[in-house]
C-alpha cells in the first residue's frame, strides 16, 4: 500500500470516530440538560474513539500530508498506526456495551460508574493488542 491508502484509511477511521465522539457528547448534554442531578462524564470506551482519531490524525494524515516524499521510515509509522487505530476501533463497541451494561456485564447492578469493570479489561486489551499490532506491523514493514 502506498501514501494515499494510508491517508484515505485513517479519513475514513477519524471520521468516524468524529462522528461517534459527537454523537456522545451530544447523548451527555441531553443528560446534563434533563438530568442535573446526574454525572457526567466521558466512558472509557469513548478513550478509544479519541486514540483513533489522534493517531489517525496525527501519525497518518499529518506526516503524509506535510511531507512532500515520505521516506520509508514515515510510511512505515503510517503502516503501524492505521493498524493499531483499526484495533482501538474494533474494541470499542465490545467496551460501550460493557459501559451500558448491554449484554456483555448485564448482571452486575447498582448504579453505573465511569469506567464499569468490564469496560475497563476490555479498553486496556485494546489498547495493550493496538500496541502489539502496531510493533508487529512496524517491524514486518520496515524489514
Amino acid at each position: 500500500m502506498g501514501p494515499d491508502s494510508y491517508i484515505s484509511v485513517a479519513s475514513i477511521l477519524s471520521g468516524f470516530g468524529v462522528t461517534v465522539l459527537m454523537f456522545r457528547i451530544q447523548r451527555e448534554l441531553d443528560v446534563r440538560e434533563n438530568h442535573p442531578e446526574w454525572p457526567n462524564w466521558l466512558a472509557w470506551a469513548d478513550y478509544l474513539i479519541l486514540l483513533t482519531i489522534t493517531i489517525s490524525l496525527l501519525f497518518v494524515v499529518l506526516p503524509l500530508v506535510a511531507i512532500n516524499d515520505p521516506g520509508k521510515e514515515i510510511i512505515t509509522i503510517a503502516a503501524a498506526s492505521c493498524s493499531a487505530s483499526v484495533v482501538l476501533l474494533a474494541g470499542y463497541p465490545f467496551a460501550i456495551l460493557a459501559h451500558y451494561r448491554l449484554e456483555i456485564g448485564k448482571n452486575r447492578e447498582g448504579a453505573r460508574d465511569k469506567g464499569e469493570p468490564i469496560e475497563r479489561v476490555i479498553v486496556i486489551l485494546s489498547c495493550l493488542f493496538a500496541g502489539v499490532v502496531f510493533i508487529w506491523v512496524y517491524a514486518r514493514v520496515w524489514a
